[in-house]
Order: C-alpha cells, then sequence, then structure tokens
C-alpha cells in the first residue's frame, strides 16, 4: 500500500504566524518519520500552511486522524491529504462530490469504492 502512488503528503492549514517548520516537524515526527516540511508565508492577508511529507503512507494517514483539528499555539490546525492543482481543469458538470472524513485510516481507497460503487459509476 505504500507505492509511489499512493499520497504521502498533508497539508497543514490555519497555522499560527508563530509556528515554524521545525515545530511542525517536531510534532508530526512523532506520529512517524517526515521526509519533509514546506512552510509557505507568502500571503500576508491569509495564516501560514504548510506541506509535510511523509515516507509512508499509513504514517501520513495516522498524522492526519491526530492532527486535524489539534491546537498548535492556540489555533485548531486543518489537515488533510495534500492535492497537486491540475494544469487542465477537467469538466465535471456531469460530476458530483461527496466529502468523505474522519476515516480510520486502516481505510483503503478500494474500500471506500465498495462502500459507494452500488450508488453508480465512481471516477
Amino acid at each position: 500500500m505504500d507505492d509511489e502512488s499512493y499520497p504521502r503528503t498533508l497539508y497543514v492549514g490555519n497555522l499560527s504566524r508563530d509556528v515554524t517548520e521545525i515545530l511542525i516537524l517536531q510534532l508530526f515526527t512523532q506520529i512517524g518519520p517526515c521526509k519533509s516540511c514546506k512552510m509557505i508565508t507568502e500571503h500576508t492577508s491569509n495564516d501560514p500552511y504548510c506541506f509535510v511529507e511523509f515516507y509512508e503512507r499509513r504514517d501520513a494517514a495516522a498524522a492526519l486522524a491526530a492532527m486535524n483539528g489539534r491546537k498548535i499555539l492556540g489555533k485548531e490546525v486543518k489537515v488533510n491529504w495534500a492535492t497537486t492543482p491540475s494544469s487542465q481543469k477537467k469538466d465535471t458538470s456531469n460530476h458530483y462530490h461527496v466529502f468523505v472524513g474522519d476515516l480510520n485510516p486502516e481505510i483503503s481507497t478500494e474500500d471506500v469504492r465498495a462502500a459507494f460503487s452500488p450508488f453508480g459509476k465512481i471516477s
């Protein structure tokens, strides 16, 4: 399950301006070994955010479950899977999107597909 096609990078948002990459790495490394942390602070009107990359997907999934909604320096952080922006927008006019959150880290994409497949085609 930890091959390259599975995400291992988390988005961590709603950070205090006092949070540093070092602090984030100290916190997230307690859950599993982190490969990197990239802090984004260039937007002056928005809160900083960062991307934390793990070596193993299971550690990233455990960190998502453990850290989403936790307070770091007084602010409740938002943690989710990082997504890469698509260079070409897909036509989603005939698609419906459903967000499924707060899943146990042991739930796989295949498990979610199996649960929703009775309702029609899944992309």
